[in-house]
């Protein structure tokens, strides 16, 4: 059977479309970003940001800063699952490969997710927006569903680990 014939295929396209849609949404996002310091300060910006008073100061440079490397870190993380599609066409299941990039996957969504909440909370904090934050449960772009898909990748690679395990112990015994 050829690896093109398999159901993950479509998956497959899809991802690499995907990886190339937001790689060029978050390049330019990025390079957006650090443009912003060489525009005045004005009220251009204070209206996009939704914001009464817009300052270049400390925080706001600082929240810049970790906008970009979640950026960077969501690119990481997609590149990270692009791999594991790619991998199990091409090798055999459990790698070690397979193992660890599962496990990282899982790590990068929970981190992402802390830190993006985390920011989410101190840009409110620096624009002065009164928004509550809240937790939407119900839905698939929840906060604690991302953190449960995390932790989902983070026990499959050790489920991964496992049958590694009885692999090499049934390849033995044969």
């Amino acid at each position: 059977m050829k690896t093109t014939d398999t159901p993950l295929q479509p998956l497959k396209w899809f991802l690499n479309f995907i990886f190339i849609v937001v790689l060029m949404s978050i390049g330019i996002n990025i390079i957006g970003i650090l443009f912003i310091p060489f525009l005045p300060e004005s009220k251009f910006w204070a209206d996009l940001l939704l914001v009464p008073n817009f300052r270049w100061e400390l925080p706001i440079i600082g929240l810049i800063m970790v906008s970009i490397l979640l950026n960077i870190g969501f690119i990481f993380s997609l590149y990270v699952f692009k791999k594991i599609v790619s991998s199990l066409f091409k090798s055999p299941l459990f790698t070690e490969f397979q193992i660890s990039s599962l496990k990282l996957l899982g790590q990068l969504i929970v981190l992402l997710v802390i830190i993006k909440s985390v920011f989410n909370i101190f840009s409110n904090m620096i624009f002065g927006k009164s928004e509550v934050v809240g937790i939407h449960v119900f839905s698939f772009d929840s906060k604690i569903m991302a953190i449960c898909m995390g932790l989902f990748f983070i026990y499959l690679s050790y489920v991964f680990r496992k049958a590694k395990g009885l692999k090499e112990e049934n390849d033995l015994t044969v």
